[in-house]
């Protein structure tokens, strides 16, 4: 099987065209291929797929559709980023074969899939552009998205309780975590050195590293000691169903309001696709 060019216009087998909307229904659902799938995953693919196509056939069978030209190089270009994908050319051969796909059939079924994509761009090119009136009036109307919570950078060291482990009984835990908090008193700074040492949780391999978090996404025990803590305190021990924890609030940001100028590009952008999604959809519901 070769990447050679064949003709991309209309006439190519249909079936082949049908296996692959179930093939790339397959993928993007399940990130496997159809002959991977059980029958549930199957059936909700190629349901999917008959959905995609019969959308795609509506779309370039207007007049729209009729007139969009994609030039070869173009649908070359969409072969070669699925074949990137793929480890080698035999790989990339050996998915199609299995999805009773040909390269022919690829490159029909990507023709039109550029086609589809180019008729509904013009489509959605055809709305007004949305003025600073508009994006200062969804700004003033929606406050609640344009303000930002206080969130805090957070590190821990864990020691689990587990009676099966001498180590790890609750005596036994409480007695570490507590050597591990006198020694962190004298020596604040070692707390990411002391969590790859000795926490029992996968965080250790970035110093105890949680990450930067508003309230309510951490344990509700840590969450409501973090949130009263001073930059760079550690509190603590913290018992929560997975241990005991000793906590460093290592960085704060306090809450925010996103300005309008601050927010007004992607506000701008975030309103142009609402209407552009809603024209576009309009337009196929005229053609049905």
């Amino acid at each position: 099987m070769s990447l050679s060019k064949v003709s991309t216009q209309p006439g190519a087998d249909e079936r082949g065209l049908h296996a692959y909307h179930i093939l790339r229904a397959a993928t993007e659902m399940f990130g496997r291929q159809p002959g991977e799938l059980e029958a549930s995953q199957l059936s909700a693919a190629t349901q999917r797929a008959e959905q995609a196509r019969a959308l795609e056939d509506l779309v370039l069978s207007s007049t729209n559709g009729r007139r969009v030209s994609i030039p070869n190089v173009e649908v070359d270009d969409a072969v070669e980023r699925i074949r990137q994908r793929f480890d080698d050319e035999i790989a990339f051969e050996k998915a199609l074969l299995e999805s009773n796909v040909t390269v022919t059939d690829l490159r029909r079924a990507l023709w039109r899939e550029l086609a589809f994509d180019a008729v509904m761009s013009m489509i959605g090119d055809e709305v007004e552009p949305i003025s600073d009136a508009e994006v200062e009036a969804y700004y003033t109307d929606n406050p609640k998205p344009f303000h930002r919570p206080e969130q805090r950078t957070a590190r821990h060291i864990l020691i689990t309780i587990n009676d099966d482990y001498a180590e790890n009984t609750d005596e036994q835990a409480t007695l570490r975590i507590n050597a591990i908090k006198d020694h962190l008193a004298q020596n604040p700074s070692d707390f990411a050195t002391q969590a790859n040492t000795h926490s029992e949780c996968p965080s250790a391999l970035e110093g105890g590293l949680l990450g930067h978090f508003p309230p309510g996404k951490l344990y509700s025990e840590i969450d409501q000691v973090l949130f009263t803590m001073a930059e760079g305190e550690i509190a603590g021990p913290v018992q929560t169903e997975a241990g005991l924890h000793l906590v460093l609030c290592e960085k704060i940001e306090p809450a925010a309001v996103i300005l309008l100028e601050e927010a007004r590009e992607k506000l701008r952008q975030h309103l142009s696709n609402k209407r552009r999604k809603a024209r576009q959809k309009a337009w196929i519901k005229t053609l049905k």
